[in-house]
């Protein structure tokens, strides 16, 4: 008999978190008899640090075209759960992920998906600025779910799905889960966004960070122009470098000081002249979009 779930974790040059990740999913409400575990290695070496510690339900196999939509695709090759748990290798899932999922997952039909609830959580005590942006313009899942698709941070969906629709686009860093479900929506798979299938991620605590996300999703976002599926912005839409949807959300979210609000707003300056010279590069460059 097929187990029930498969979890699906691509891991890049970060084992420490990875490790978080897979001791969380050794304390799930759910037995682990019910779901296996894959960790889809995309480091350029097979090599695993010994210290790592793996449930009994874990294997780590190695993907080595790069990208975590690549690593994905490995590991759906692998799968044997009817229901797949898609999360990443920073991320903490909440004890209750995989019971709630399966509970969620059975009441639609039988291409069903579900995108999980994304809660923020900051490295140390106090929120970053960096954080601070993450926490206010980064995973907005429930956003996301309301134009039919989410993060694979936290998405569960049914083997069949993957069946009908297809693997993800591997060939790209970024957008592949938008890419994917947008397919999945168009061949009538059910969506459903639930609270309870909870996931917490780590807030990026540094500028750095957060620059290399925008770079990944500027380059996406290039891929799918070139393709046709989402309009091409000129290059001056680029040049205001802080938006005022980005002042609005900024200046409305609750509970902010105005320091943490000064602080927001230059960084969303500064990923605003990211943005500029990434887009410059990709399309007047003969720039490749990167992962980092």
């Amino acid at each position: 008999m097929n187990l029930k779930a498969t979890v699906i974790i691509p891991t890049f040059d970060d084992w420490g978190s990875l490790q978080m990740c897979l001791d969380c999913l050794d304390r799930q409400s759910a037995s682990p008899t019910l779901f296996e575990v894959i960790v889809a290695n995309n480091n350029s070496s097979a090599e695993v640090p010994q210290s790592l510690r793996l449930p009994s339900n874990t294997r780590v196999i190695h993907a080595a075209k790069p990208g975590s939509y690549a690593a994905r695709n490995a590991a759906l090759r692998e799968a044997r759960g009817d229901v797949l748990f898609f999360t990443d290798g920073d991320c903490k899932p909440d004890i209750r992920w995989i019971e709630a999922g399966l509970a969620r997952i059975a009441d639609l039909g039988p291409h069903g998906r579900i995108a999980g609830a994304v809660e923020l959580f900051p490295e140390g005590p106090n929120w970053t600025g960096p954080e601070l942006y993450d926490r206010i313009h980064g995973l907005q899942q429930e956003t996301y779910a309301g134009k039919g698709w989410g993060v694979t941070a936290n998405l569960v969906v049914r083997r069949a799905a993957f069946d009908l629709v297809g693997p993800f686009d591997e060939d790209r860093f970024s957008g592949g889960d938008r890419d994917w479900n947008l397919r999945a929506q168009e061949m009538g798979c059910g969506f459903f966004y639930c609270q309870e299938t909870l996931i917490r991620h780590p807030a990026r605590a540094s500028f750095p960070e957060l620059a290399k996300k925008r770079r990944r999703t500027l380059g996406g976002r290039h891929h799918d122009e070139l393709r046709g599926a989402l309009p091409k912005r000129p290059l001056r839409h680029y040049l205001s470098f802080l938006s005022a949807f980005e002042i609005r959300r900024t200046l409305s979210y609750p509970g902010m000081t105005d320091w943490e609000t000064v602080q927001v707003l230059w960084v969303a300056f500064r990923l605003g002249v990211v943005s500029f010279l990434e887009v410059a590069r990709l399309r007047y460059l003969s720039g490749a979009p990167t992962r980092s």
